[in-house]
This record gives structure tokens, sequence and C-alpha cells, in this order.
């Protein structure tokens, strides 16, 4: 089994990493989830706009591949 201390030892480094790589960049206002600049707001939306457009494409060729359509208008993914 593994002492007592080196567990806490464990944990103390994995709160410490914790905090140094998602806690204090977050607080900073540089968290992962943050994104830099409009142009790249504009890019991520195009791809966004593209792949859903593919995607509706996809599944169209599906049904049509398929011979079953749909009796309802499919519902799109509300934009966030």
């Amino acid at each position: 089994m593994m002492p007592t201390w080196l567990a806490g030892l464990v944990a103390v480094a994995a709160i410490t990493v914790t905090y140094f790589f998602c806690v204090r960049p977050h607080l900073r206002g540089q968290g992962g989830t943050t994104t830099r600049g409009a142009a790249h707001d504009g890019q991520v939306d195009r791809q966004i706009a593209e792949l859903r457009e593919e995607l509706r494409a996809m599944r169209a060729r599906d049904y049509v591949d398929s011979g079953r359509v749909p009796s309802r208008t499919p519902t799109v993914p509300p934009e966030s």
C-alpha cells in the first residue's frame, strides 16, 4: 500500500497543477473557453454554419437513399 504521506503529496501536487493550469488562467480571463479577437469569432461562426449545412445535406441524402421522407421538418439546434 501507498504510505499516507505519499498519498498526501500526490494530492497536493494535483491541486497545485490544477490551480496553475486551470484556476489561475480562468481568473485572469484567459481560460480555455474564451475566444480572442473578432476575426476569430467570425471564422468560427462561418465554420459552424458550413458544418451545419454539410450535416443537413448528409441527412437529406440519407433520407433519399433510404427511401424514407420525414413527416415533419427536421429541427435545427439553436445557435449559441
